[in-house]
C-alpha cells in the first residue's frame, strides 16, 4: 500500500511555501523572519470542480508551481495568487492505463521541481512508462518524458518525491523502493537501494542531498539517511516521537532541512548537520490568526 500523499513544501530566501489539499488545495507562502503570511492562494478550478494541492516548487521569480493531482494538472501561480498557465492535458480517465501513459498527460501529478527553465513533474498512481515527464516553463509545452532506470521498457512506480539540486535530479520511485538520479539532461545515472533487510518493502515518498552526498529520504513513516551505495547511516538523536508522517522535505540555501509532517500541517527545521532545531510553522495555528 501507497500513501496518498497531498501537500508539499518549497524554500525560497526568507519564504517558506506549504501546500495543503482540502476540499480545495490551497498554498500559504509565510515569512520565516516574522512567521507572518504573505499569501494564501486557494486553488480553483474554471469548471468549479474540487482541487488538491499535491506538490510545490517555487522558481526564482516567485512564480509558485502547484500539482492539482485531483485535476491531472500543474497550476502555475504568481506570488499573489493569479494563475497565469497550466500544464497538462486532461483526458477521460478510463480502467486501462494506456489513455493517460502519453507525454503531456499527467496522471495525478505528485512531485514538481523547476530547473533551468524547465518544470519536471513525477505522476502516477500505477506503474507508468512516462512518469517522469518536462515542460517547457514559459509556453506550457511538453518537452518529452524521462526513461526510468535509463531503458526504454521500464516504468517509474509511482513516484512520489522529486528534488532537482546543483548535481542533478533525484527522484523517490515510490513502489520500486529506489531512490532514481538523473543528469540536468534527463539521462539516467544509478540508483540507491533502500531495501530493509527484511523489515518490509521500502516506499520512498521524498528525498533531498546532503553536503557530504549522502541522501535524506522520507521512507513510509521514517527518515533515513543512507548513501549512494544504499548503506544505512546514523542520525543524531532527535527528541522521541519528534517527527509524525512525514511528507516532504526541502533545503534552504543555507543548508537548513524543513520537513512536513503531521498530515502536511507543521513544518519542522533541521540544521545542516541535521541537529533538531524545533518547529518553525504550525498550519493550525496559521489559519487561527487568519480567522481571528
Amino acid at each position: 500500500m501507497v500513501r496518498a500523499v497531498f501537500g508539499g513544501i518549497a524554500i525560497l530566501r526568507n519564504l517558506i511555501g506549504i501546500a495543503h489539499g482540502e476540499a480545495h488545495g490551497q498554498v500559504f507562502l509565510i515569512d520565516l523572519n516574522d512567521r507572518r503570511v504573505v499569501s494564501r492562494i486557494v486553488v480553483r478550478d474554471p469548471g468549479d470542480a474540487f482541487t488538491d494541492a499535491g506538490a510545490l516548487a517555487i522558481d526564482a521569480s516567485c512564480s509558485l508551481y502547484v500539482a492539482d493531482t485531483r485535476n491531472d494538472l500543474v497550476r502555475r501561480y504568481t506570488a499573489f495568487g493569479r494563475q497565469v498557465l497550466s500544464y497538462g492535458q486532461r483526458v477521460e480517465r478510463g480502467p486501462g492505463a494506456v489513455e493517460r501513459d502519453r507525454v503531456g498527460v499527467l496522471d495525478r501529478p505528485r512531485a514538481v521541481a523547476v530547473h533551468a527553465g524547465v518544470l519536471w513533474v513525477a505522476c502516477g498512481d500505477r506503474k507508468l512508462l512516462r512518469g517522469l515527464q518536462r515542460f517547457d516553463l514559459s509556453t506550457g509545452e511538453p518537452l518529452g518524458f524521462v526513461r526510468a532506470f535509463g531503458e526504454v521498457d521500464r516504468r517509474f512506480g509511482a513516484p512520489r518525491g522529486l528534488v532537482i539540486d546543483e548535481v542533478g535530479v533525484l527522484l523517490a520511485d515510490t513502489l520500486h523502493g529506489v531512490i532514481q538520479r538523473f543528469t540536468h539532461a534527463g539521462r539516467y545515472v544509478g540508483d540507491v537501494h533502500l531495501g530493509r533487510d527484511g523489515e518490509g518493502a521500502a516506499r520512498p515518498i521524498a528525498v533531498l542531498r546532503l553536503d557530504d552526498g549522502d541522501l535524506l529520504v522520507i521512507d513510509g513513516d521514517d527518515l533515513l539517511r543512507v548513501s549512494l551505495s544504499g548503506a544505512r547511516r546514523p542520525l543524531p538523536a532527535w527528541p522521541e516521537g519528534a517527527f509524525v508522517e512525514p511528507i516532504a522535505l526541502a533545503r534552504a540555501a543555507a543548508g537548513a532541512i524543513y520537513v512536513l509532517d503531521r498530515h502536511g500541517e507543521r513544518v519542522q527545521r533541521l540544521r545542516a548537520d541535521l541537529q533538531y532545531d524545533g518547529v518553525v510553522v504550525d498550519l493550525q495555528e496559521v489559519l487561527g490568526r487568519l480567522e481571528e
